[in-house]
This record gives C-alpha cells, structure tokens and sequence, in this order.
C-alpha cells in the first residue's frame, strides 16, 4: 500500500546535506511511497538565500542552494496542495490549543508548521517527515495535534525524522 508522505522544509536541506538528490530521487521513486508537497513548503524553499550555494558531492560543484532545494522539491513532489481557508482554521485551532497546554512560541514562528501538519490531517496523509523538534514536534504541538484532531476527526498522521526516512527506502 502506498505511503501519502509530506516532507517538511528542513526535510530538503537534510537531503542536499547527507545524501545525493539523484539517489533519494530514484529510491523514492521505487518505493511504496508517494511525496505530497504544499505551497507553504515551496514558498519556505523559495525564501533560502539567493546566493548561498552548497557542494553538489556526487557532480563534485559548487551549487545554488535556492535553485536545488526548489529543483529537488519539483523532482520529489507529485502531488502540490494550495493554502485552504481550512487549513488556515484548523491551524489557528492547533496554536490555540498549544497555547492552552502552555506553549511559548508566537504564530508567527508556528505558522507554517501547523499549516503543513493542518494539510497532512486534511488530506489523511500517513507521515510527516520533520526534524524540527523545537516547534513542529514540540510537546505541546503535538498534544495540540492530538486534542484538535480528536475534536475534528481527524487522525494524526505518523511523525518520522530524516533519518527514519532514509533507512525506510529501499537500497
């Protein structure tokens, strides 16, 4: 059975960082998993430096950052959601509860996160790839997560790191 996955935006960097793009794209597409995108996730990539660069290890050159974080999002990414109004809510909803269980960060910092978690409980997705343990996959998000899915029947999807993801495609 396929995997509806959404790689969060650090997610992109980890993959430029510690593995080669070519590979990851090519065991991705041998797997049993399909990569969701969302707007918000391409706009976060789109907003990298524009000069920043980064060793392309398996050409052996110098990069653009910017240019292969959005290349790489476009090869891996089949499926592209838009912002709804609903998922606007159903985030709102997540900061309100994070803030009940005694979260600490403004929305602004947790806007995005709840956007893309918002969208993988919409959309039913199965897994969220973060590495992001200081808001994303705080405590308090994910309790936030939990109480509000409860509420709106919605399941929580599973949450993994980059490292879990890897070792889950095949060789």
């Amino acid at each position: 059975m396929m995997k509806r996955v959404i790689l969060d935006t650090n997610i992109y960097g980890f993959i430029l960082e510690k593995d080669d793009p070519d590979t990851i794209e090519e065991l991705i597409s041998k797997s049993d998993i399909i990569i969701y995108g969302l707007r918000v996730i391409r706009k976060e990539l789109r907003d990298a430096p524009k000069k920043s660069t980064i060793y392309d290890r398996s050409r052996k050159v110098v990069r653009n950052l910017r240019n292969s974080l959005l290349a790489l999002y476009d090869t891996v990414a089949k499926k592209e959601y838009g912002i709804s109004g609903k998922m606007k809510t159903l985030a709102g909803e997540y900061y309100t509860a994070y803030r009940e269980v005694g979260g600490k960060e403004k929305w602004e910092e947790l806007e995005n996160d709840f956007i893309i978690i918002a969208c993988a409980s919409i959309y039913n997705l199965d897994i969220v790839v973060s590495n992001d343990n200081e808001t994303m996959l705080s405590g308090e998000a994910m309790k936030a997560y939990r109480i509000v899915n409860a509420l709106r029947k919605f399941r929580v999807p599973e949450f993994i790191g980059y490292s879990e993801f890897r070792r889950s495609l095949p060789l």
